[in-house]
This record gives C-alpha cells, sequence and structure tokens, in this order.
C-alpha cells in the first residue's frame, strides 16, 4: 500500500516503466510476426487452375489432374497460426496480462472476421493475406505510438516527483521556523510560503493540461480509454501525480494558516 506522495509516484513511474517494456516487446513481437508472414505465399485460385489444365494436358489422366489442382489445404494458415504463437503470443508477459486463446487474441488485434477466418478457414486466401499484413503493420504502428505516449507520462511523472521533493524540503525547513517566531518573521515565511503554493500550482495546471490534452490509449481493444484510466484504474487515486500535488498543497495551506496567527 502507498501511502505517501512520493510513494504513490514512485508507484506509478514503476507502473509506466512496466508498460513500456510490454508495449516494446510487443512492438517487436509484431514486427517479427509481420517479417515470418512476408514469407509465407498465399493461395492464388487462378495458379492451381492453371495447374490442373497442365496436368490434364500432360497426361495422367484426370485422376492426376484433380490431384494437381487442389492446394494444400490450411498449410498456410497453420504456418501463420504457429507464427502468431511463436511471437506475439510468446512475449513474457503474454498469459500475466492476457492469457487469450489464440482466437481471442486475434479478434482483440486484428478484428474477429480476421479471426474467424484465421482459426476456422481453410485457406490463406489474399485478400486474407493483405488483412494480416495491414493489420500487424497497424499493430507495430499503435505500440510505437503508445510507447511514445508512455515516456511522455513518466517524464511528467518525474518532474512532478521532483518538483514536490525540493518543496517538501523547503518546507520542512520553514517549520522549523515558525514556532516561537514574531509576526514580521512570520510574514517573511508567509511569503516563501507563497512562493511555494504557486509552485504547486503551477505543477498541477501543467499536469491537468496534459492529462486532459491527450488522445486515448492507440491501443486495439482498448479503443476510448484515457491513459490514466489504462494505467492507475486499480488505484484508490486514479491521478497519483495530481493527488501528490494536492497533498503539497494542503500542507502549504495549513502552514499558510499557522502564519497568520
Amino acid at each position: 500500500m502507498t501511502d505517501t506522495p512520493p510513494e504513490r509516484i514512485a508507484d506509478a513511474v514503476g507502473t509506466v516503466d512496466r508498460e513500456i517494456e510490454y508495449i516494446t516487446d510487443e512492438r517487436v513481437a509484431f514486427d517479427r510476426f509481420r517479417a515470418r508472414l512476408s514469407k509465407v505465399d498465399p493461395w492464388r485460385p487462378a495458379e492451381s487452375d492453371g495447374n490442373a489444365v497442365s496436368a490434364g494436358l500432360g497426361g495422367g489422366g484426370p485422376a492426376l489432374a484433380a490431384a494437381r489442382s487442389e492446394p494444400r489445404t490450411g498449410a498456410g494458415l497453420r504456418t501463420v497460426r504457429t507464427a502468431y504463437r511463436e511471437t506475439v503470443m510468446a512475449v513474457p508477459h503474454f498469459e500475466a496480462e492476457y492469457d487469450d486463446t489464440l482466437s481471442e487474441n486475434l479478434a482483440a488485434e486484428f478484428g474477429a472476421d480476421v479471426a474467424t477466418q484465421v482459426v476456422d478457414g481453410t485457406r490463406l486466401t489474399p485478400p486474407l493475406y493483405r488483412a494480416l499484413a495491414a493489420a500487424a503493420d497497424r499493430a507495430v504502428d499503435e505500440r510505437r505510438r503508445f510507447r511514445r505516449a508512455l515516456e511522455r507520462e513518466r517524464d511528467s511523472l518525474v518532474t512532478v516527483r521532483d518538483e514536490l521533493a525540493a518543496c517538501e524540503r523547503r518546507l520542512d525547513d520553514l517549520v522549523t521556523d515558525l514556532d516561537g517566531a514574531d509576526s514580521a518573521r512570520l510574514s517573511r515565511l508567509d511569503e516563501r510560503l507563497a512562493d511555494a503554493e504557486s509552485t504547486c500550482a503551477d505543477l498541477a495546471d501543467e499536469r491537468q493540461q496534459l492529462v486532459h490534452g491527450r488522445p486515448a490509449v492507440p491501443l486495439s481493444g482498448v479503443d476510448g480509454v484515457s491513459l490514466v484510466s489504462f494505467l492507475y484504474s486499480d488505484r484508490e487515486r486514479r491521478c497519483p501525480a495530481l493527488a501528490a500535488v494536492a497533498d503539497c498543497l494542503e500542507r502549504v495551506r495549513d502552514l499558510r494558516t499557522r502564519c497568520l496567527r
């Protein structure tokens, strides 16, 4: 349980670091899947028809012609399924974070129609191949953009952490001067506290602008979810940095009240 503002921010930074690691692993995995997909040849009906004609004209009778005209059912799809399991579903955090079946994960990443064709279909048709390639490229791009968003979030958290730590040190120094101070001294201390209050207010404004100004998480399956909800929804305070700033502001204002006695 994290109770103090520094602990809450440290916990948030740890969460973001973990997500950066996860999203990087996933981007690499989708890159690897896309590379393996590029080595698979989709089934082409026109070529099969041509083979059938050639077989019939070259001898061997109807049976041989029929055998040659029939493509190896499911060979391409089996290769795709194996490649997906050995790349995307093989990232270290897959079981802990997703624990999906092949069908479920494909549906979340590539859409239900593509998932059904890959899992239950018989041939890797050119349209399905193109859909898989486009979806893999999109998954890579989504994770690249999401990593940038996570890095901005981490930078913001670190800024808040460092600024608040400096502010708390100043407050600790001021507290020792409050007891026994005369009115003139209290007035000077209040001016310093006003500066600390202004610093906290500026931090809060910058943080709110970042939180409210960015788009939703750019990942398939979590469309419309804000980054704050994605990262911190399981916490008592869903905006840990803002909560930490609010706690510091409350302390500053309490101390300023003491200066008015």
